[in-house]
């Protein structure tokens, strides 16, 4: 229980930052490149894109029960992940000029979807790219996953990673320099974990 509270806990303040920064950002960076162009457009995708949402939401407690340690080592990295995020985006706020969604189902989701941010912001790093690197990279690292678990996790990332791009929420450049920021908070994620590991396991696993 104390986990899901964590859970809860963690998406709260990665939304209250995510959202909260948009206030506060000015001077707006088009990180759009030809090479976008060349990357198909396909609303279907965003259900794809979906994904994401509970894939973070569940992720952890999966991880928990298999190997705490891992557990922890994601928990840190992610807290790390949003923070180092969004001082990016205060520091240099970046955004594109979005394709209108097409008329019919999927063109309305899509429509739904793109409320989710009053201004469209919060573009690179992308935050949905750095998380699903911290997944995959965690599914392949945990000691004791179902390999079906390992495989079931890892794709699913991989397929959220690509319908960043397809739904065109976000750029190459938002891909690209998810990579760096997932790298850096991985680190440190792991070395808070072994410094603080114990006092941690203590709270979430009673």
């Amino acid at each position: 229980m104390k986990l899901i509270l964590v859970q809860v806990i963690l998406l709260s303040f990665q939304t209250l930052l995510y959202f909260g920064c948009e206030f506060f950002q000015s001077r707006i960076h088009d990180v759009k490149r030809p090479v976008d162009d060349k990357i198909p457009f396909l609303p279907w995708t965003v259900l794809l894109y979906c994904f994401w949402f509970p894939l973070i939401a569940f992720y952890p407690l999966i991880v928990f029960r298999t190997d705490s340690y891992s557990c922890c080592t994601y928990l840190m990295t992610m807290i790390l992940e949003v923070v180092l995020s969004v001082l990016c985006y205060l520091l240099y706020p970046t955004s594109f000029q979005r394709p209108v969604p097409p008329d019919g189902f999927w063109g309305n989701f899509m429509k739904f979807i793109y409320r989710g941010s009053y201004r469209g912001l919060n573009c690179a790093p992308s935050l949905h790219c750095s998380s699903c690197f911290l997944v995959i990279c965690v599914s392949c690292t945990c000691e004791g996953m179902n390999p079906w678990v390992r495989i079931f996790t890892t794709l699913i990332a991989v397929i959220i990673v690509l319908s960043t791009l397809t739904t065109k929420q976000h750029t190459l450049i938002d891909v690209l320099t998810a990579v760096p920021l997932f790298g850096i908070s991985r680190i440190l994620g792991i070395w808070l974990t072994v410094r603080y590991y114990v006092p941690i396991l203590t709270f979430i696993g009673n």
